[in-house]
């Protein structure tokens, strides 16, 4: 079973990532938890560096099909696993060429993620100038993974199984194949961004065009962003506990391939001193043959750092389908060694209502055999 799970989040994730600081003004606490999340940052000289981030934890879910499971997360426990290389060169007159090869790694087990591919989390190439902005090209996330950082349950709070129910809103991390991104640079705190692909799952390119938008504020201690994503027959991979437009969403969603996927949110954040605090809502329409199926999606939450060591949090999450309802309580403490090492606990809760078919499925997890779902984890995260 732990392969199985491997093998779906191999092929959907990159998920429950990063590329989030540079959008917002965080409290301490938030900074720390990103930095831990990103990595060391690139080095500000021209030249090639290796880098990466290894998490593992022990987890615990109380009723997967019926069963509880005591596990390794070698994926990442906290925040996803991977290595990679990343280089820029100085041309002058504020402008940089520079690239990024990313991929993922199962720390129990050796093997690559993403599907086995040796760089599936990322893979771009680009021009940055310091007055018109960054043009990148290659395999990339949407615009909907910059919101990530307005969601109080997912930066440190609630672990894995805090990201939103199957990812339908992408805000956990999707990438688009053969994609052009383009994003401006700060113009008194205003930024924006457009991005093409011209084949955004690699499975048919005649019609897997894929289209994101962003715009983002920052001033003192508040952010505000928002982002839009459509995919033309978006295959989707992970459950979310239920049946939805005739595809069975329970366990891993095998074969259920819609027409078209379109997602938009907005999120708010306020960091300042200790305290971070987040809200964040956002919508997933799911078509097929006509039909169609949407996902509101609500966070709200917020962490604090009680000592230079020591930040706790939590949020609450709320999603509707339909008559389907689901909530989720998320909550953590992380414990810092150094900038670059922590240990960490959390746990996830998720009820779900409505019709009877309606079960518990929390990210990434298979799903209950009843209507609510426990998680717990504790895990070490070390970057490099």
């Amino acid at each position: 079973m732990k392969a199985a799970i491997a093998r779906g989040l191999g092929k959907r994730q990159g998920v429950w990532c990063v590329a989030l600081a540079g959008a917002l003004h965080l409290s301490a606490s938030a900074q720390s938890t990103l930095a831990l999340e990103m990595g060391p940052p690139p080095s500000q000289g021209p030249g090639v560096e290796l880098y990466g981030l290894v998490d593992v934890a022990a987890s615990y879910i109380d009723n997967q099909g019926g069963s509880s499971r005591l596990s390794q997360l070698g994926v990442g426990g906290d925040r996803g696993n991977r290595w990679g290389v990343r280089g820029r060169e100085d041309l002058g007159g504020g402008k940089q060429a520079f690239f990024v090869l990313e991929g993922g790694i199962n720390m129990s087990t050796g093997a690559a993620l993403q599907g086995g591919l040796t760089f599936g989390r990322l893979t771009i190439v680009g021009l940055r100038d310091q007055q018109w902005g960054e043009v990148t090209l290659g395999n990339q996330y949407d615009f909907m993974y910059d919101l990530v950082g307005y969601s109080a349950a997912a930066t440190g709070n609630g672990g894995l199984y805090a990201f939103h129910l199957g990812n339908l809103d992408r805000t956990a991390g999707d990438r688009m194949n053969n994609s052009v991104r383009y994003k401006s640079p700060s113009w008194g705190g205003f930024r924006v961004g457009a991005m093409y692909s011209w084949d955004a799952v690699a499975a048919n390119p005649a019609s897997n065009v894929g289209r994101s938008f962003t715009a983002s504020y920052a001033a003192g201690p508040w952010s505000v962003g928002a982002a839009y994503t459509s995919v033309a027959n978006h295959a989707q991979v992970l459950g979310i506990g239920t049946q939805v437009l005739g595809y069975s969403l329970i366990n891993f969603a095998s074969g259920a391939v819609f027409d078209k996927l379109t997602t938009g949110g907005i999120g708010v954040s306020y960091a300042k001193d200790r305290l971070y605090a987040g809200a964040m809502l956002t919508t997933a329409q799911l078509v097929r043959g006509g039909s169609s199926a949407r996902m509101n999606m609500q966070d709200i939450g917020a962490s604090y750092q009680f000592s230079p060591g020591w930040v706790v949090g939590g949020a609450l999450s709320f999603y509707q389908m339909d008559d389907k309802r689901w909530t989720t309580l998320t909550g953590g403490v992380q414990y810092f060694f150094s900038r670059r090492t922590n240990v960490y606990a959390n746990f996830a809760s998720l009820r779900a209502s409505g019709p009877n078919n309606n079960q518990a499925q929390l990210f990434t997890a298979l799903a209950s055999s009843s209507r609510s779902q426990f998680s717990t984890m504790v895990g070490i995260r070390h970057v490099f």
